[in-house]
Order: structure tokens, then sequence, then C-alpha cells
């Protein structure tokens, strides 16, 4: 599971509690059609009288209710006909239609008329219209001025929502009704009652060059509650930006909820949306064209709503925009989202952003509680093409904190900060949230929360875990049984202890892990991180099983295919100094002292069988150069995981062994440099790519030291690894590596019928490497070697690549039941089975299933 379940996942475990005690749901749905032509009428407003719960008809005239806010009266009304209201019963799921009778209506030089029965773009006046809004696209964006600056005043918030009355009257929400009472508010968004539990505020001061281009962020302050002392402010201030980045609505796409949606002013808009010209209506005293739009794919990735485009014939500049999503969209645990944002005119001919407002609907369920996500943002006092010296502009960051604490600004900071006042519940919610905090109920449920999501149960100062390593099994060390635990912030601001000990139930052997870690800045968990350390270990592991967030002995790696006897014994001691510069360049410099001993049916033999070695020990220096442009993180006090942006990450690493040193037996080299990146293919998804080249330096160099693919022999997916290769199955002193996944997000599969409701995601993947092993490193070569591994057979199970590639493709699908992704892969290359160990499924050679769980939107 990724970020999101880690920062959301906590609020909504809360929902939980409700799912037995909802109260009944009415449903309600139908079609409204043209009285006259028997026409579908798409964008019709479907409301229940005297309450702010309703909707809009899809492009088929269809449209669907469901609350538990019903009134007696539904109401279908359309611009162009006379309203229409109809008794509905509550409680009950029911087919409600409209025929809704026209009226001669001329708005200006546009007059409304019953739709075409097919949509078509040619002589199109909405299309026509939207290609001119296209045209004026680089006029009409602030982008398009050489320098521009404004104050921003940004409120994030989250928010309980649709409960029921029998859930405010349980015994243990007794706690709570102080809550329920002075707090409770209607949302405008869909009308369901809320509370607010999290509540973020930001002032900023941002600064805009066109060239060379730059976007810098001065964050001035920033004011949190509602966090459980699980989250710090970077941290959150990443992932807030990751849910709910800026929203330009002149950007071909727009970045939300981490997934891409096609921009209704995208260039290539009029093959992914439909439009409809409604009426003219006036926005801020400004005659505006209203452009409904809709995507063609309901399933899609696309907004549905409206663009209020000023009505003129020069500048077709985008006034308002209001933008939603079908019911239909293959997007999970979200209800209902509402974007509306409006612009201002300055300058007689600059229109800039004057509101921007975000709502999002979460709901685990249809029917359980919810979460209101909640984002506001206001400008003001602009300055326009006024150049600033240029270290405003140089910041190697694009958010820049330069006061030493910003979070503990005052009220009279805020005060001033603030555009607007907060409202009278706003006002209350800080000390709202920290009553609630403080409720037994509360910390019961967050506690279990933070277990769940962090796999790490706190004590105080220190956690234990994490639980999926508490058990877990391997044929050689048999049932392995660990506790660790680490210290966290309670402990020490600065410091970070952490250790375990493991035993195995066949080996008997004690493993064990003492880490200390020190952070030279202010706080442990402050970014960019400055930190030194040291560790010392007796580790087993699997030679060629690389894995970035997950432990070797997690649970779910238990369950392995093949022949899994051969480990190494890892005795460890470990020095570093980390060093994380602003703008995404680090360097990491270690020093290793390793003792390497061969574990199961693995032996370290020479050609002659009779000689055998008991360990490698070497000493290696370690450099590590890293440079992902502008990274950021999901932070919480003791974990980080980074969050991809547009940019490319860069590692450059270099080992050097020292013969000699601490009684290092070798001296070699090996240097390895990969690049990752996500390229992004609008409404076909995202492909993630990453290109590896390694080389080991030196001769008479033994197996173990040399380059071997990061393989896997469970059954879980691991996307860097290849998951048709087994452990130690090759080994190169020179490789260089591919690996692609493309992420269609439902382009194919939301266009077929029936197979579109399951809300399925494709998956396609490739991963190739090629290496060689020279003559100096080959044990085929010099007795003086140590040999390959042989299995219990006496066969080999280690070989070179020898130039020809290891190949492995896939197919897969994700989004099953909105947790899993199963993937089928095939290994195309090296399929002899006399020699490698490739038996498959349904007898293929090298075919398998991979399969993962992961949270997604």
């Amino acid at each position: 599971m990724n970020i999101y379940k880690r920062l959301l996942f906590p609020f909504l475990c809360l929902l939980f509690v409700s799912e037995g005690f909802t109260q009944q749901m009415t449903r309600v749905h139908g079609k409204v059609i043209d009285a006259k032509t028997k026409e579908p009428l798409p964008f019709v407003n479907v409301t229940f009288l005297n309450v702010n719960v309703g909707t809009t008809t899809d492009f088929d005239g269809k449209y669907l209710l469901e609350t538990k806010w019903a009134a007696d009266e539904l109401q279908a009304s359309f611009v162009g006909y006379t309203p229409l209201s109809k008794k509905i019963e509550k409680g009950v799921n029911q087919r409600l239609n409209f025929e809704l009778q026209p009226t001669s209506i001329n708005l200006e030089t546009i007059t409304v008329k019953a739709r075409k029965k097919r949509y078509k773009n040619k002589d199109n006046p909405a299309v026509a219209l939207i290609k001119k809004v296209i045209q004026n696209k680089s006029k009409n964006r602030k982008s398009a001025l050489d320098y521009y600056e404004y104050e921003k005043y940004e409120k994030v918030g989250f928010d309980l929502n649709n409960f029921s009355e029998d859930f405010r009257d349980k015994s243990y929400m007794k706690s709570f009704q102080f809550v329920f009472e002075d707090y409770i508010d209607t949302s405008t968004v869909n009308g369901k009652p809320f509370i607010p539990i999290f509540l973020r505020e930001s002032a900023s001061r941002v600064y805009f060059r066109k060239s060379p281009k730059a976007t810098k962020e001065y964050l001035e302050g920033t004011r949190m509650t509602g966090h459980y002392n699980r989250f710090d402010d970077d941290g959150v201030t990443s992932v807030m930006e990751k849910l709910y980045s800026n929203i330009d609505i002149y950007d071909n796409e727009i970045e939300l909820l981490s997934k891409r949606f096609p921009s209704p002013i995208n260039s290539f808009a009029p093959l992914i949306y439909k439009y409809f010209i409604v009426d003219t209506v006036d926005v801020n005293q400004k005659s505006c064209i209203n452009l409904a739009f809709f995507p063609r794919v309901k399933s899609d990735f696309a907004f549905t709503g409206n663009l209020y485009v000023l009505n003129d014939s020069s500048s077709y500049a985008v006034v308002k925009v209001k933008l939603g999503i079908t019911d239909q969209i293959n997007l999970n645990f979200v209800d209902d989202l509402a974007i509306d944002q409006e612009f201002e005119l300055y300058q007689d001919s600059l229109w800039m952003l004057s509101k921007d407002e975000m709502v999002i609907d979460y709901n685990i369920s249809d029917k359980g509680m919810g979460l209101f996500g909640k984002k506001a943002v206001s400008y003001r006092n602009y300055v326009f093409n006024q150049e600033r010296e240029d270290t405003i502009y140089n910041k190697p960051e694009n958010l820049i904190k330069e006061a030493v604490d910003i979070s503990n600004r005052n009220d009279a900071f805020w005060a001033e900060a603030r555009h607007s006042n907060l409202s009278e519940k706003e006002q209350g919610t800080y000390d709202m949230i920290d009553s609630i905090q403080n409720t037994r109920v509360f910390k019961t449920v967050a506690t279990a929360a933070d277990i769940l999501t962090s796999g790490w149960i706190p004590f105080n100062k220190f956690e234990i875990g994490p639980i999926s390593t508490l058990v877990s099994y391997n044929e050689v060390e048999g049932m392995r049984y660990r506790i660790g635990g680490r210290t966290n912030t309670h402990f020490h601001n600065k410091l970070q202890i952490e250790t375990h000990l493991a035993l195995g139930s066949n080996d008997q052997m004690s493993k064990y892990n003492l880490g200390l870690n020190y952070s030279l800045n202010q706080k442990f968990n402050t970014n960019p991180q400055h930190r030194l350390g040291g560790s010392i270990s007796k580790e087993m592991v699997f030679p060629g099983q690389g894995l970035k967030f997950l432990n070797d002995d997690n649970f779910l790696l238990s369950f392995k295919r093949g022949d899994s006897q051969h480990m190494l014994l890892f005795q460890t001691i470990k020095f570093y100094y980390l060093r994380e510069l602003k703008g995404g360049f680090s360097y990491q410099l270690s020093f290793r002292n390793r003792k390497q001993s061969p574990k199961g049916q693995l032996k370290f033999e020479y050609a002659l069988e009779k000689d055998q070695k008991k360990n490698l020990v070497t000493d290696d220096l370690i450099l590590k150069l890293r440079y992902a442009p502008h990274e950021r993180f999901y932070q919480t006090k003791n974990f980080r995981r980074p969050l991809y942006n547009e940019h490319p990450i860069f590692e450059l690493e270099h080992t050097q062994g020292f013969k000699g040193l601490f009684g290092g037996q070798y001296n070699y080299g090996r240097t390895t440099f990969n690049v990752f990146k996500r390229v992004h293919l609008s409404f076909l998804g995202f492909t993630d790519l990453r290109i590896e080249m390694g080389k080991v330096w030196g001769k008479r160099i033994p197996f173990p030291l040399l380059s071997m693919p990061e393989s896997n022999q469970t059954f879980s997916l691991q996307e860097t690894s290849f998951n048709m290769m087994n452990f130690m199955e090759f080994v190169c002193d020179e490789y260089a590596s591919i690996k692609m996944t493309h992420f269609f997000k439902g382009a194919i599969l939301n266009k077929i019928p029936l197979l579109n409701k399951w809300k399925l995601r494709e998956t396609m993947g490739l991963k190739a490497v090629v290496g060689s092993l020279s003559d100096g490193n080959n044990p085929t070569r010099h007795d003086d070697l140590l040999r390959f591994p042989l299995d219990k057979d006496g066969k080999p199970i280690t070989f070179s690549l020898d130039g020809k590639a290891y190949v492995e493709a896939s197919v897969g699908l994700s989004n099953i039941l909105k947790i899993f992704r199963v993937d089928l892969v095939q290994r195309l290359t090296h399929l002899d089975e006399d020699k490698y160990q490739v038996k498959g499924l349904w007898g293929i050679n090298g075919l398998g299933l991979r399969a993962k769980a992961t949270f997604d939107f």
C-alpha cells in the first residue's frame, strides 16, 4: 500500500465504526427527455426540493441519486424547459423519469434547441467555440507574462460526513456529543452533514519568471491541527500537494489524486469531451457563454462541468470554471468532486485567479460515513511584470521556508495573513479537534489505525514492529521468529535507535541488528536529511533478492517457488554519513566491513571439491550520489517515501573494496548507474521506466561479489525485480537492464461494455537484462575462483548471461476489488528445462502469476 493509505486510512478507519448504523438510503434513478422530440437531455438539474442534494443528467439524459437526506419531491429543471416535480418514496429504490416541456428562449445570438440524436464535432457551434478558447490559451494564461507575483492563503481540511442519528446516539459517542451540537454543518456540494476533524492553513508569497522559467513559493507560515502526532508539517504539505495539486485550467493535463485528467481546454479536448452551449449568463458583471462538457467515455479519467467563456469575439478567456466527475468514472474511494475557479480581470487584459475551491467526498462504501477533503485558496496583491533579484528565482527548491519555525506563528500573523476571516465554526476547530484527541474512544481508534497503516505498535517513546516480520518462514531457517523496535521523537528529537533479534527453528542461530541514526538537523525527520549513523548486524539473506520497501523476512515473502535453500549469512559493521541538499541532490559516504558465510545448500567451493572456503571478508568504501530534482516526500515521524514528479531520478553508486584493511580479502570495485522516469501519456496512462548499467572492476573476483540481477522467487509482484528469475541464477561483471511497466488506467477496458462496470485497469510490462562475464572472473576458466553453486543433485544453478539477453514480459489487471493487482508473467528467454529451473503454469515454461495489494485512487 502506498502513501495515501498512510495519510487517509487512519481517518477512514473511523468510518468502519458506523457501517452498521446507517439510516435508510433513498435511491432514485431515471432519465430526462424532451417531451416533444423524446430525445435525452444532458446537464439537467435533478434536485430534491428544499434540500441541498442533487445531481445533473449525463450525456444520455440519465441520472442517479442516492442519499440519506431525501425530501418528498424531486424536481428536474433546465434552461428552455418548464421545471417538473414528482413525488418520491423515501427509503426505497425507485425509477423516476421526466419529460420536460420546451419553451422558446432566445439568448442573444444563442438559441437552445433539442439535441440531435448523434453528437458530431462537425458544424457544432459548441466545438467551434471551444476551439477558439484553445487557440487563445497562450495569451489568456498567466504564464504568458514575463513576471508576476502575489500573496497566497490556503486552507485545507478534512470533515467527517454522512453520519446518521443512530450513530450519534451510540454509547461510545457520548464523549463527542459537544461536537455534534456545536460544530455540525451541511455541505453546499451534496447536502451531507459534516464536522471538521483536520485543518491546515498556510500563507506564502509566489514569484514567477518566464525565462528562464521559475515558480518559487516562499512559505511564511503554517498552522495545523488534527494530525494526531503521526505526521510532520513537511509530510502533510507534500501529500496535500499531491492530493490537491494546483489546478491550472490552461494546462493540457491536470494532476489530481495522483491521476492525470485532460483539461476541458486540452489541445485535443474535442476528441475527449462533448460540448454543449447551454445559455448566456453574467459572471461578475461580465457576459459569458455557459459551455457544458462531458467525457465521451464516462469511466475515463476526465471531468464533467461548465466553462464560462467571455462573450466577445477576441479574447475567448475563461471567466469561471466548474469541474466535477461522472458516477461511472474509474476512480476509487471518491463519491463526489467539485472544483470551482473564478478569474478576475486586471489591466484590461490579464485574467488572474481570484477564487479557487475544491471539495472531494471520500468514502470506503456507498452507504457509510465518509470524509470531505476541502481546499480553498485565495490570492491578492498581484504585481505584474516587475523583475526581482535573481536570488528570488534561483533557489534550488520550489517551496522555500526561510523562517526558522513557520509553524509557530502567532494570532497577529494569521489575522494579517488570512484574506478573509475564518467562520465561527472554523475558529473553534482547533480547540474542538484538540478536545477530540483527548477522548479515550478516539485514542483507541486512532492507535488501531496507526498500527494497521504503519505496521508498528507504539509504546510512548518507542515502537515494536514491523508486525509483518514477527513470524516468517524459509527453508534454511525454518520458522523465523523476530522481535524488533525503534525509538521515536518522544525518546529523542535527533537520535533514533533501531534493533531486532531473530531466531530460526531449524538453524537455531540468533540474528540481530543494532543501529544508531543521528540527525544533524534540528529534528530527526527534517527534510532535506543530514545524518550520520552506524549499525552492527548478523542476518540471513537470499542472494539476488533486492527489496526497497519491504523487509526480507516479511511474512508475505515466506512462500517461494523452486529451489530456495541457498542463503548467505551477513555479519556487517557499517558507518555512514548522509547529506541531502535543497533541490534534490544528495550524497552518502559509507564504510562497511562484511563477512559472508554460505548457509543451507550453498557452499563456497573451488573446482577441486575437497577445497572449501568458510567465508568472504570485504572492507568497502561506498559513495552514492543521487539527483532527484524538486523531490518531495511523504513523511511521518519515523518514515518517509518519495513522491514521484515529472523529473527523472539519477543514482550513481561506487563500491571500492580494499584488501588487508580490517581483514578485507579483495581489491575490487563495483559501479552502478540507474535512471528512473515516469512518462505520462495523457489519457493512455503512464509508463514507469528504469534503466540501469553496472560494471565490476578487477580480476579473480568470487561470484558473491559480482553483479546479480534483482530476482524474485516469491509469488508477490515486485516492480524492480525480474519476477521469473531465480535467486543467483545469473552473475556478470558487466550488464545493462531496462524495466518498463505501462499503466493504462482503464484506457482500454473502460470502453468495453459490461467489463467497464468492474472498473479494472490494465498493465503491460517488459524487462530485460544483458550482461557478460569476463574470463578473469569466470570460475570455469580458473580453478582458484569459487565455482558456481550447485543444487542438491549436483547441477549448476548459477550461470553467465554470455551476452544473451534475459527477457520477460507481463500483462496484468489492477484495481481488482479496488486493492489487488495480478500479473501474468512470461519468461521469454533461457527456457532450456535441462539447464534452468523454468517450470511454469499450465505446462508452459517460464509462465507465472504474481500478485500484490495496493491502495490507489
